[in-house]
Parts: C-alpha cells; structure tokens; sequence
C-alpha cells in the first residue's frame, strides 16, 4: 500500500540519511519511477525531502527533520495509532507500521485495543471475502455474484467493485452493477457464491455517490412501552437507550421508546420469546397474538 511504502521512504530516510532512488526501489519492491512519485507525494504533503545528483547524491530529508512528532500531545499520538490499529482488519496498514510509530512516538504498548469486524460465528469466512473484495477493488476486478433482495428472490449479479463502506455495524460494498447498468450497495453478508472474474475495468470512469443513511419518517414509527424479563437484560441495553430504559423492582425493566413500524417489528419481538410483553400499542400485541396462533398450527400435530 502507498501509505505504508512512504512511511517506509520517512523511516529509511531518518535513519540512513542519503538513499539512491534505486535502493528505495530495491527495498520496497518496486520500480523507481514508482519512488520519483512517492518523492513528490512527500514533497507535496510538505515532508522535507529532496534529491542531489552525482557522486554521493540520492534522496534526503532536511537536516534535523523528525517528523514533526513534538508538536503532537499525547492523545494525538495515541489517536493516530488508534486509527492505524482499526485499519489492521482491512488490509490497509500492517503490524510492522504501527510498531513503527510507536517506536518514533516512544509508545510501548500498543496492544491496548484489538478490532476484528468479523463475525462470532464464522470469522475465517468473513475474513476471506474481506479480502477477495479488497483485492478485486485494488486490482480493478470484475465480481459475480448472486444477491437475495428483501423477498428472498435471488439473482445473479456482475458489478464493478469501487468501495468498502461499514456503516450501521455491518459492512457493504459499493459498486456498479451490470445487471442494473447502475450504482448500487450490497451487504457483504448476502453476498453468495462470490467469483472474482479476469475481467478488468477502469475505476476512474465511475465514482459512486455518497452513502446516504435511510431515516424513518415520523408516520413510520410507533410509541412502544414494554416490560423484559431480567434474563435478556444484555439485550435491552445493547438495542435499546438507556434513558429510556427503568428497572423494576421484580428486576424486570419497563421500556418506553419509540421505533420504527415495519414488517421487521413482529420477528423482531418473537425473537425475545416469552422475555417480553408488550403494553402498547395495543395494535402490535394484537397482531403478535394473531402471528403466534398462526406459529402453533405449524407445529400441532397433522
């Protein structure tokens, strides 16, 4: 990654002084056109660095340049590695960076916080198709997939893959479908039978637009009072705010919220199982009771 290849660039500079273009090259892996870019992406970032030609000339920094780590307070450089840390699960920034800086920042522990966005049920999976897709974008790959819509239906999908977005403690993939010759956004967990294709695109062509969260209008949002049993506590206070939660003296909790009405409401009730009864509205205890009769004739015996 570039950002990882310039830190790279600071650091050898700072600590051998005078580096040919050619042994950044060597060093790094790539061609030395590429490190004439990175010099001038440093030069513009307004990181002193600058070449001389000739015997014993090369790359350099400006005498008694140290990165400009006095001006930052401590919290600043603890912010700084915070942000490193939650790139690690991404790909985009690397153990050895973040040693790094904590070495020029004389930060010992850098193991205060750990993140992984996958989930407990199947973290490896995750993680592998984490990273198909952020390959498939670096590499400007073509995807096929197939894609469940609301209903359940399925359909086969070709998209040019363009960002990585984790939004509402989920992540999603922007990209532009084929199928739809539009910009959509999948859910990177509905995503099946993922191939990356041979077939390339050109990623400049296409800018998707801004991730835009969906708000519930006022009509779509019912006033809920309910009481929980004590045994699904870790539940309430995960999904519901605290404020509007009291505890009783029973130890049960009496919850009085709003939240949005829709379809997803009942499953999302049932799912509490007997932990739950619903004071109002009274139009959703209703409905529940009706879809409850309905469960138990799919259990009674034939």
């Amino acid at each position: 990654m570039q950002i990882e290849r310039l830190f790279e660039i600071v650091y050898t500079l700072l600590d051998r002084g005078t580096v040919t273009a050619q042994e950044l090259a060597d060093k790094l892996n790539v061609s030395k056109r590429t490190i004439l870019r990175d010099i001038e992406t440093l030069a513009l970032a307004k990181v002193p660095v600058y070449t001389t030609q000739g015997k014993g000339g090369g790359v350099s920094l400006l005498d008694g340049y140290v990165l400009d780590k006095a001006v930052l307070s401590d919290e600043e450089k603890e912010q700084i590695l915070l942000g490193i840390k939650t790139l690690l699960p991404t790909g985009n920034a690397s153990d050895k960076a973040l040693s790094k800086l904590g070495s020029l920042f004389a930060v010992k522990n850098t193991d205060w916080i750990e993140i992984d966005f996958s989930r407990w049920s199947n973290p490896k999976h995750d993680r592998e198709k984490f990273d198909t897709l952020k390959d498939a974008i670096m590499q400007r790959k073509t995807l096929a997939f197939s894609y469940p819509n609301s209903t359940g239906e399925i359909s086969k999908r070709k998209a040019y893959p363009l960002k990585l977005v984790f939004q509402g403690q989920a992540w999603y993939i922007q990209a532009f479908c084929l199928l739809k010759k539009d910009y959509r956004t999948f859910k990177i967990n509905r995503m099946i039978d993922l191939q990356v294709l041979p077939e390339t695109f050109e990623a400049t062509l296409y800018t998707p637009p801004p991730v835009v969260p969906q708000s519930i209008p006022t009509q779509d949002k019912i006033h809920l009072r309910a009481v929980f049993t004590a045994a699904v506590a870790y539940r309430i206070y995960d999904e519901f705010n605290p404020e509007d939660i009291s505890k009783n003296a029973d130890g049960s909790f009496t919850v009085d919220t709003s939240m949005p009405f829709d379809e997803w409401v009942y499953g999302y009730f049932l799912s509490y199982g007997d932990n739950v009864h619903i004071l109002e509205p009274t139009t959703l205890r209703k409905t529940l009771q009706k879809k409850i009769k309905e469960m138990l004739k799919n259990y009674s015996e034939r």
